[in-house]
C-alpha cells in the first residue's frame, strides 16, 4: 500500500510518501513437527538400547560389563522361559555361527534378509557343543575370520563373549561384549538376560550406531530370546524320558568345534 502527500507551502513544495509493507505469509508453526521428530528420535533410541527390561534391569551391573567399561553403546534385553536354567543352557552354550555351530536361533528369513546366512539355527541339543571354556572361539562367519572370544562361562548362569572383529562400516574399530545371563526364578521358570556393550571408532558413526544398529540389534536380539524360549520350552514339555536323553552335562569330554584363542 502506498500513499503520497504532494503540497505547496511558503513557495516551497512538500512530498510525503507513505508505503506500508504487504503482508507476508507467516511461516507454518514447526514446532509440532520438531515435537514429533524428536520424540520418533527418543523411540527409536529407546528400543535400540532396551526392550523387555524393567529400568532396574536396565541399569543393574552384569557379568561382562567391566571388559567394556565406558561403552557408548549399551543394549539391555530379557525374556522370562518357563523352564530351568538347567533347560536353558545347553541352548546358550552351543550358540555360534550356524555351519560350525547351532547359530543364533534367529528365523532363517532373517539370516537371509540380514547376513545372507543360508543354514538353519538347530532345533535340537547338540552334545558336542556342550563345553566351552574361557579363552575358546565361538565363530560368527563361515570362514571363521568374524568370531568372539570367551570370557566367562559359569554353568548353568552366565556365558560371556567378547570381540573386536565385528566390523560394519562406517565402523572402524569395535570392542564388543556380549553377556547371557540366566537368572532362576520361582516354579521351576527362568529369566534370560542379554546385555552387549559396545566402544567403536570413529566417534562420527554414532548416527549410525543409534539409527541403524541399535534398531537391527531390537530385531535381531529379540528374535533370538523368542527363539531360545521356543526351544527350551518345548524339551521342558516333552516327556520325561525324552529330556532325559537331551540333558547333557556342563562339560563333556567331548571335542568342541571351538579354537582355543592365542
Amino acid at each position: 500500500m502506498k500513499f503520497v502527500l504532494n503540497r505547496r507551502y511558503r513557495g516551497r513544495r512538500f512530498v510525503l510518501v507513505l508505503v506500508s509493507r504487504p503482508d507476508r505469509p507467516r511461516p507454518r508453526a514447526l514446532a509440532p513437527s520438531f515435537v514429533a521428530a524428536a520424540a520418533a528420535l527418543y523411540g527409536l533410541r529407546r528400543v535400540g538400547r532396551r526392550s523387555g527390561v524393567t529400568t532396574a534391569e536396565a541399569s543393574e551391573a552384569l557379568p561382562g560389563d567391566e571388559l567394556v567399561a565406558d561403552a557408548r553403546w549399551t543394549s539391555t534385553r530379557a525374556i522370562t522361559i518357563e523352564a530351568s536354567p538347567e533347560r536353558v543352557w545347553p541352548w546358550i552354550v552351543q550358540m555360534g555361527f550356524p555351519s560350525h555351530r547351532a547359530g543364533w536361533y534367529t528365523p532363517n528369513w532373517l539370516d537371509r534378509l540380514t547376513f545372507g546366512i543360508k543354514q538353519r539355527s538347530s532345533d535340537r541339543i547338540v552334545p558336542a557343543l556342550q563345553h566351552l571354556e574361557a579363552g575358546d572361539r565361538v565363530p560368527d562367519s563361515d570362514n571363521q575370520t568374524v568370531f568372539f572370544t570367551v570370557e566367562a562361562v559359569e554353568p548353568p548362569h552366565v556365558l560371556v563373549l567378547h570381540s573386536t572383529r565385528h566390523l560394519i562400516k562406517p565402523i572402524k574399530t569395535i570392542d564388543f561384549s556380549w553377556a547371557f545371563v540366566i537368572r532362576e526364578l520361582p516354579q521351576g521358570r527362568s529369566r534370560l538376560t542379554i546385555r552387549a556393550r559396545a566402544n567403536y571408532t570413529p566417534h562420527q558413526a554414532l548416527p549410525f550406531v543409534e539409527l541403524v544398529i541399535g534398531p537391527a540389534d531390537y530385531v535381531n536380539a529379540g528374535a533370538m530370546l523368542r527363539g531360545i524360549k521356543q526351544r527350551a520350552e518345548n524339551i521342558s514339555r516333552t516327556s520325561p524320558t525324552l529330556r532325559a536323553d537331551l540333558d547333557v552335562p556342563a562339560h563333556t569330554d567331548s571335542s568342541s568345534p571351538c579354537t582355543a584363542a592365542p
